[in-house]
């Protein structure tokens, strides 16, 4: 167990030196297009004085910040500014706003150079940044990606951050072992990036444990590692679900996290699953006598639904009224069909309001198709 989050670590830690190794343009040719593209600037201010402002000088440095760094950014810069003082000595006399555009491009080069200093503190250039979080964001998406299914059961999942953030704090981690289905939604603390990469690095771990511990064990091996992280309000909420794939019997557990709902075909009802309670994760060590777990059975068309407390937390912060709102929006979800609903509930409760990131899991088993259905369909297509 401990090996496995370990060796997910490491990739982890690869998948960023990889990023932060692999520039995103060549900047040799990068630096010679700066010249070049100086040059006709220049040719262009000189001959255009005084109608055109030589201000068209600071978006060449705003644009040389964007694509390189260090030394190439420093010579980039260089040369843009050697055209332009090359062309506020030609053209002076003629040009009474040279003050002001001399003051804003020196400012602009202040800015530029601090903030690459910073971005080189921080270890991490802008050139590679956007690739970097691109690759970590498909990382924390496939890790999501629900095992390969037998045709009696299936997994769909949706997770939309909060005010079109990039990133969310809510993650999903699946794995299959044997005939059962590992599956946990954790909902990390905060919004943003900063949560995002908390939940990147978490799930990591929480994705090496899945399938290597028994479900009694998982809640308080995810718990003790959190703590040892000790991240400032470094907490989270999570649910755990192992189903048998064949037969449906489930067993959920949660850590501070809203309870999951079962709905039964038959009756065309919802029951709210209760006895599974626990503590959030990262605040106090606890065993698995902390983590009470509940269970029951999934039969043909019935639908199991995991959600994060976004998907229910209205803007009044009544969490029981959110519920009863979201088991409504389930059940005209389910209605249309299971395929698909996971994507409509999160959907239509992001316009009931809330600011909070919102993740929802649909488990269900399909209805075996009978043989009279299989024979009618193959003669019609006959």
């Amino acid at each position: 167990m401990v090996l496995e989050a370990q060796r997910e670590q490491t990739r982890l830690r690869q998948s960023v030196q990889r990023a932060v190794a692999t520039p995103i343009s060549k900047p040799h040719s990068v630096v010679v297009a700066f010249a070049l593209l100086t040059a006709i600037v220049c040719a262009a201010a000189i001959a255009l004085t005084p109608t055109m402002s030589h201000a068209v000088f600071i978006p060449l440095i705003v644009a040389a910040a964007f694509l390189l760094s260090g030394r190439r950014l420093a010579l980039a810069i260089a040369i843009v500014l050697t055209g332009y003082v090359t062309t506020a000595a030609i053209t002076w006399s003629d040009a009474p706003t040279q003050w002001s555009v001399a003051v804003a491009l020196a400012l602009i080069v202040g800015i530029v150079a601090f903030a690459n200093r910073q971005r080189f503190t921080m270890g991490v250039p802008l050139s590679v940044g956007s690739s970097m979080l691109k690759d970590l964001r498909q990382r924390l998406d496939t890790q999501a990606l629900p095992p390969e299914m037998p045709d009696g059961m299936r997994v769909e999942h949706c997770v939309m951050p909060s005010r079109g953030d990039a990133f969310s704090g809510d993650f999903v981690v699946a794995a299959r072992r044997d005939d059962h289905l590992l599956l946990a939604l954790t909902d990390v603390s905060g919004h943003g990036p900063s949560a995002g990469m908390r939940a990147l690095l978490l799930s990591g771990a929480l994705a090496g444990l899945l399938g290597e511990t028994r479900p009694e064990d998982f809640l308080p091996g995810a718990n003790r590692y959190l703590i040892r992280q000790g991240w400032r309000d470094g907490f989270a909420s999570a649910i755990h679900v192992s189903i048998n794939v064949e037969d449906g019997e489930y067993c959920v557990g949660t850590a501070g996290h809203p309870s999951a709902a079962h709905y039964h075909a038959g009756s065309r009802r919802w029951e709210m699953i209760t006895g599974a309670a626990g503590l959030l994760l990262g605040l106090f060590d606890q065993g698995p006598q902390d983590y009470a777990r509940a269970g029951g059975v999934l039969e043909p068309g019935d639908v199991l639904l995991l959600y994060t407390d976004g998907v229910v937390e209205g803007p009044d912060g009544d969490l029981a009224a959110g519920t009863q709102q979201m088991l409504g929006l389930a059940q005209q979800a389910i209605s249309a069909g299971p395929e698909g609903a996971a994507q409509r509930i999160c959907g239509a409760s992001a316009r009931t309001g809330g600011q909070d990131d919102r993740s929802v899991v649909v488990i269900w088993r399909p209805v075996p198709e009978s043989s009279e259905s299989r024979h009618a369909r193959g003669t019609a297509s006959v």
